[in-house]
């Protein structure tokens, strides 16, 4: 059975060899190329003008005239800069993020829970940003754009969802934000994130000042219940000593009665 199986499956071999029967490539003197790939390397071949050395003093002295490059003027990039300094003013909660490499897909799910919350995600250029805040409030945000970033506009009292949201993407990192128009960094934000709703800061604020008044007017009353009090407590006093001689007078005849019933008696038993 073995035997058979060695004559139904045999094992293949390779019958080509590569063999090389060319000598060593000569690296200091290789062999010129075609005339095809010659005409390419010779057509590709970058051109430079003379070294900086070899001009004369004149040629390279520019008068002191600085070559600006021509800045065409994009009605689009206006619209877009309109648009950007509009949810600036329209915003009270501005947030900048840093934009690592992401994806549509991943970036997606985070897009529509934004919106869901009423917060929209917007991206701007370094020049549009520019154009939008020069001569404004926010022009010290500029410092922050190198190129296209994401910024996050909203209001002040979903910064707690936007923290949760932000955990789902890491990509998207948080540089800065301005709040209220202040400009806040990472850590202030998250403090801010931390604090109560401005309501229920509200309704503390108001019991403290209730307390506050009604414990000076518990205060300032105390003073004269005491004194009302001392003065009653006095006056039953004077009035109790005063009735105490009348009660002694009121009871000398009930006791002079019986004695004069009692002589009554003795006369009629004579």
């Amino acid at each position: 059975m073995a035997s058979l199986k060695k004559v139904l499956l045999p094992t293949q071999a390779s019958f080509l060899i590569s063999k090389r029967f060319r000598g060593k490539i000569n690296i200091q003197r290789p062999k010129k190329p075609h005339f095809e790939r010659q005409l390419l390397i010779d057509f590709t071949k970058p051109v430079y003008g003379p070294p900086k050395y070899t001009l004369p003093d004149s040629a390279l002295c520019d008068r002191g005239e600085k070559k600006f490059a021509k800045q065409i003027d994009n009605p689009f990039e206006r619209i877009l800069a309109n648009e950007c300094l509009n949810w600036f003013n329209t915003s009270k909660m501005v947030i900048f993020l840093h934009v690592n490499s992401i994806s549509m897909e991943e970036k997606t799910p985070v897009f529509a829970a934004l919106v869901k919350n009423n917060m929209h995600l917007r991206t701007y250029g370094k020049k549009i940003v520019s154009m939008a805040t020069t001569g404004t409030r926010y022009e010290a945000v500029n410092h922050l754009f190198t190129s296209h970033q994401d910024i996050l506009f909203g209001q002040p009292e979903n910064i707690g969802k936007m923290f949760k949201i932000m955990k789902k993407a890491p990509q998207l990192v948080i540089m800065a934000g301005i709040i209220q128009d202040r400009l806040m960094s990472k850590n202030e934000l998250l403090e801010y994130s931390q604090l109560q709703n401005i309501d229920v800061a509200r309704s503390q604020l108001c019991a403290v000042l209730e307390s506050a008044g009604s414990c000076l007017v518990r205060q300032l009353n105390q003073g004269p219940q005491m004194l009302v009090g001392h003065l009653e407590k006095h006056a039953e006093l004077m009035n109790t000593s005063s009735n105490k001689p009348q009660d002694s007078t009121k009871k000398e005849p009930e006791n002079t009665e019986p004695q004069d019933s009692s002589k009554k008696d003795s006369e009629n038993s004579e």
